[in-house]
């Protein structure tokens, strides 16, 4: 209807319960309790579509729940796409529950601005995301967005949760002790350092409070881990499982980093099974001027099992480790783990598996595979009184040499101090000549372990009469030569070297007495058409001169090749060379060494 005139417009107020509805047309209705502005709507009469208030929206108005359309449109397709059974029936839904299909961690007042302490805020998403029902449908994944969260105090994460950033190198998850000042106020729960003394704020604390004031600070330790796996009431340690608490595990987190600037352990993963980590990093502040020892026993991941829960089927992929005393240390039990396609950096040792007291159980099934090893101070892994794991593809660059580079090795790359563990495709920088019996690539400690790859240790191999020791350090690479080897038999993949026209003592290979006591070399020659294949045998001398150094060969041809071989010893190294007789045509010799002791 038409408006005919302009009445004077009355109000009313008081408690949302109390205001009339309808209020009369056009009349205003605040609610005092609520915040909230209304309206009349006015009579049928009048024109009014239904007889009731309308909210006038404000501040305090839900807006959201007036949303009660949402349609999903994709329409970069050029079309809207078809949500339900036809265009007619279109699936909808309310602007609040497509927005609550996940979560941000800024919904519960975290802020990625790198200064601000959100401990308490992670951890109380945690929990009132999948911890407080035991429903499915309340469990929806936590969005990190780009930024550095600062926390002070571990990251309890409960089993279903589903956290994932945008990238390790974008969203941060430090760990920061600020050192403490009286110059500046705190928020209760911070962490602080003094001296070499940790101290809690129990509540806001003002400008001037000192260190010492027991009101506002309480003295501490260093919490031992970044983060930690707990059970679904966020339990960890002896309480896991009680008050009817699921087992910890059955999560993902992926595309962040962890890290800390204070010498502690990184991730703890306890009693929990089916855990995924992609991409994501942890970073600790030790440097190589602080690995050269393993005193300070700290490391990326830490592991424990109980008789209740054992960890199993953990999966670690595309991550960086770094930081630390170890990448991962344990000699809990396990039952499967896997860590792949990860880089190991700035470490005293890489993977340390198992103790110098044999365990129990140990971890097993443990599988590292597909990683780099770079900058490692001692060993990049360590299989010790354990069986059953497996190291496979990984390339070991600076490892082992105690941050001195590939030519001055200390330790070997590989230590596997226990029986039935298997080492497939690994790869090495360093190379035959600096790997001997002392600093091998693998050392299998004459236990029936495995390793297939480039493991050939005591033994130089010589080509076209060139040691790789003296070639360039591409081709030094390229001429170390593999070698399976089952437990103390060991054997290298086969050599090809050429068979010069009248030349006498041309070096095939030597070998180191002091760890290889006899050889066999399984060998053919082939010179124009003539051919002969057999076995060398060569056992070292009675002293380091050599006296009764032996040699035998054996073996069936077509005709002679002209090819002789003998040995020599000096000063407990065994050169085995060959000499051939002048027929004007070069030879090939195809072999391969293998040996028992």
């Amino acid at each position: 209807m038409a408006i005919v005139q302009i009445s004077r417009i009355t109000q009313r107020k008081g408690l949302a319960q109390d205001l009339p509805s309808p209020l009369a047309g056009a009349e205003l209705g605040w609610a005092t309790d609520t915040r909230k502005l209304y309206i009349g709507n006015g009579t049928l009469q009048e024109g009014a579509p239904i007889i009731g208030n309308t909210e006038v929206l404000t501040e305090f108005s839900d807006i959201l729940s007036y949303a009660t359309e949402y349609t999903y449109q994709g329409q970069a397709a050029g079309y809207p796409v078809q949500t339900g059974t036809s265009p007619s029936t279109p699936v909808s839904q309310s602007l609040q529950s497509r927005l609550d299909s996940f979560a941000v961690i800024t919904d519960f007042g975290a802020t990625g601005d790198g200064v601000t302490d959100v401990t308490a805020n992670i951890n109380n998403a945690l929990y009132q995301l999948y911890c407080r029902q035991t429903n499915t449908q309340i469990r929806r994944s936590l969005f990190f967005p780009a930024g550095t969260y600062i926390i002070s105090d571990t990251l309890n994460i409960p089993p279903f949760c589903n956290l994932y950033g945008e990238g390790p190198d974008s969203t941060i998850i430090s760990f920061y002790v600020q050192t403490w000042t009286s110059t500046i106020a705190y928020s209760g729960g911070v962490l602080v350092k003094n001296g070499s003394s940790y101290y809690r704020s129990s509540g806001a604390v003002p400008v001037g409070i000192d260190i010492t004031n027991s009101t506002y600070w309480n003295s501490t330790t260093l919490p031992s881990y970044i983060f930690r796996t707990a059970d679904s009431l966020q339990q960890t340690g002896d309480n896991i499982g009680t008050n009817g608490a699921l087992q910890p595990g059955f999560f993902e987190i992926s595309d962040m980093k962890f890290q800390t600037n204070q010498v502690m352990n990184g991730c703890y993963i306890e009693a929990a099974r089916d855990c995924a980590f992609e991409s994501v990093n942890i970073a600790g502040p030790e440097t190589i001027t602080s690995l050269t020892t393993a005193t300070n026993n700290t490391a990326c991941i830490r592991w424990n099992s109980t008789s209740s829960f054992v960890c199993g089927n953990v999966e670690w992929n595309h991550g960086t480790f770094s930081g630390m005393v170890y990448g991962t240390n344990t000699d809990e039990e396990i039952r499967g783990a896997t860590i792949s396609n990860c880089y190991f950096d700035t470490l005293y040792n890489g993977v340390y598996l198992g103790n110098s007291i044999a365990p129990p159980v140990g971890p097993t099934g443990f599988r590292i595979v597909q990683n780099n090893f770079d900058n490692i101070y001692a060993e990049g892994i360590v299989l010790t009184n354990v069986a059953l794991n497996c190291s496979a593809y990984n390339t070991f660059y600076d490892v082992g040499n105690q941050f001195l580079g590939t030519t001055n090795p200390s330790t070997p790359v590989i230590d596997m101090n226990g029986r039935n563990n298997v080492s497939v495709g690994d790869m090495f920088q360093r190379s035959n000549p600096y790997s001997t019996g002392l600093h091998p690539r693998i050392k299998l400690n004459n236990l029936n372990s495995i390793a297939l790859g480039m493991n050939v240790s005591n033994f130089t191999f010589y080509q076209n009469g060139l040691s790789p020791a003296i070639s360039t350090n591409l081709s030094s690479l390229f001429n170390q030569a593999n070698q399976l080897a089952l437990g103390t038999y060991q054997r290298t993949s086969g050599i090809t070297d050429t068979l010069t026209d009248n030349s006498s003592g041309v070096t095939l290979f030597t070998f180191d007495t002091t760890y290889v006591k006899a050889i066999r070399i399984e060998y053919t020659n082939v010179r124009g058409t003539a051919v002969r294949t057999g076995i060398y045998t060569v056992v070292c001398g009675t002293d380091s001169s050599g006296t009764n150094l032996q040699g035998s060969d054996s073996g069936v041809q077509n005709s002679s090749t002209g090819v002789t071989f003998s040995q020599s010893e000096t000063s407990g190294i065994v050169t085995v060379t060959y000499t051939t007789t002048s027929t004007g045509t070069s030879g090939t010799i195809y072999y391969s060494v293998s040996k028992l002791a």
